[in-house]
């Protein structure tokens, strides 16, 4: 025979649960330093990557501190001390933003002569003739609200 047994969590101890919760952010504290021990390492070879494969998006992101620093200050020199502090995750992130941007800048040029694929539509695949007939089967006082 099968026995069920039921646990209350109302009867353990909250102290065991907040040790658990501590224990859980010690954790997490601990692999978010490790990861950005690394990515302080790598990050120089980072930024010489994303410069290689697209500048441009360093380019914008000087552009954008230099633009959020003429706007609002404040916000803008939080920014740059954030972006200083924060050097390995920036270098990252603009990394990944350049590898997502080097695609759509190869398809965009084209060779002189070189055609762009299309699809033809046709010329009456916006017909409202039928929502025009039905308007007028509707015969209510709405409509005449309406008009």
């Amino acid at each position: 025979m099968a026995t069920n047994r039921i646990y209350h969590f109302e009867k353990s101890n909250p102290f065991v649960l907040v040790v658990i919760f501590a224990l859980v952010v010690l954790v997490l504290i601990w692999v978010a330093k490790s990861i950005f021990k690394i990515l302080s390492f790598i990050a120089p070879v980072l930024l010489i990557a994303t410069l290689f494969i697209n500048y441009r998006v360093i380019v914008g992101y000087g552009r954008w501190l230099a633009g959020l620093l003429k706007r609002n200050p404040l916000f803008g020199i939080l920014a740059v001390i954030f972006s200083i502090i924060g050097f390995p995750v920036v270098a990252a992130f603009l990394l990944i933003r350049a590898l997502s941007s080097r695609g759509v800048g190869a398809e965009r040029v084209r060779k002189k002569g070189e055609y762009i694929r299309y699809e033809e539509v046709n010329d009456d695949f916006l017909d409202l003739s039928d929502l025009n007939e039905h308007k007028k089967k509707m015969d209510n006082d709405y409509n005449d609200v309406l008009k």
